[in-house]
């Protein structure tokens, strides 16, 4: 597994500004901030971070994101990560087949595709996997909740293709022997081909794409978390124990700043800054007011921040709003968002 991983995308932006292209024919693709979406019945917070992807179906356009640095050669295997959320009011008045991440040629030809299906009849919300432009096997999926999906891929001219689809680390469909017909030239994030009668929200976070396999979080929360780019560690008042960033890029640096949002990183913001190369580091504890979001800088920025908080020591106050629900009743709190 490289570190950071082939591509990324923790939509700690706020923008579509990690990939390529974006094609939202309509408007329904959106980057909301935690703060907008704590005010929101029943939406979720993002699942790390401040910000996340959000689709609201409801049209026949595509709402989507386009990448060409996800690529597949001939007889080679990537492994994708990405975790998925549909809203409880996520239905359709008529059953609907509809792809959420398709991995083209690149010229556009489909090639493997993950998709969801809604039946009407029984409100069935089912996630699946197929060689083309529509699903052949499908698994229930939960509504209401953070789900971790894994795709397994190998594209295979000569017939041994693979897709295995896992949630939540289980897996749940294997398909074999398929046969592609030419590599994978870009990866496609989003909503396709769906019905004007389907409604609801998807949200979308944490895309990974590597040569090894990415196994989801181990967990949501953690006391010590790795961060493989720019993005916030924790959103509200809390303490830092220390961080330190291990690199073998010589120009490498982590700025921790203290900030709600990911574009605020300016000098009046920052709080710390580590030396470049090797393994470089800084003490705490260290006091955030707003929030702590860290930055990695550099030519090539490739390492992993550790960053220890104080939260699970006795008598130590830790990040207050590194929860869900913290973070949903910090973003109710604030009365305007902090400009970027």
């Amino acid at each position: 597994m490289s570190i950071p991983y082939i591509f990324e995308s923790n939509f700690e932006q706020g923008t579509n500004a990690e990939w390529d292209t974006e094609t939202d024919t309509g408007s329904l693709l959106d980057f909301p901030h935690y703060s907008e979406l704590s005010r929101l019945q029943g939406a979720p917070m993002p699942y790390r971070g401040a910000y996340c992807m959000r689709i609201k179906p409801g049209d026949t356009n595509d709402h989507t994101l386009t990448e060409g640095d996800i690529d597949i050669a001939d007889a080679a295997t990537r492994y994708f990560r990405w975790y998925l959320y549909a809203s409880n009011d996520f239905t359709a008045t008529a059953d609907d087949v509809f792809s959420i991440f398709e991995l083209q040629q690149a010229g556009g030809t489909v090639e493997q595709t993950v998709g969801m299906r809604v039946t009407a009849s029984s409100n069935l919300l089912e996630i699946g996997v197929g060689d083309g432009t529509a699903p052949s096997s499908y698994w229930t999926f939960e509504r209401g909740k953070w789900v971790c999906v894994e795709l397994l891929s190998t594209i295979s001219t000569g017939g041994a293709g693979a897709m295995t689809l896992f949630l939540d680390g289980t897996q749940v469909i294997a398909l074999t022997s398929l046969t592609q017909a030419a590599a994978v030239g870009q990866g496609v994030l989003g909503t396709q081909l769906t019905l004007a009668t389907t409604t609801g929200t998807l949200y979308f976070d944490c895309f990974a794409m590597d040569d090894a396999r990415i196994f989801p979080f181990q967990k949501r929360f953690p006391s010590q978390i790795n961060v493989t780019k720019s993005g916030h560690i924790f959103v509200g008042p809390g303490v830092v124990d220390g961080a330190s960033l291990l690199t073998t890029t010589a120009d490498n640096t982590m700025v921790l700043y203290d900030t709600d949002t990911a574009e605020t990183t300016t000098a009046s913001s920052t709080v710390a800054n580590t030396a470049n190369s090797g393994i470089s580091g800084v003490s705490g504890p260290i006091f955030f007011e707003r929030g702590c979001y860290a930055a990695l800088g550099g030519t090539t920025p490739a390492g992993i921040v550790y960053l220890t908080q104080s939260s699970e020591k006795p008598g130590v106050f830790g990040p207050v709003h590194y929860s869900h629900a913290g973070m949903r009743q910090y973003g109710q709190n604030r009365k305007t968002r902090v400009a970027e």
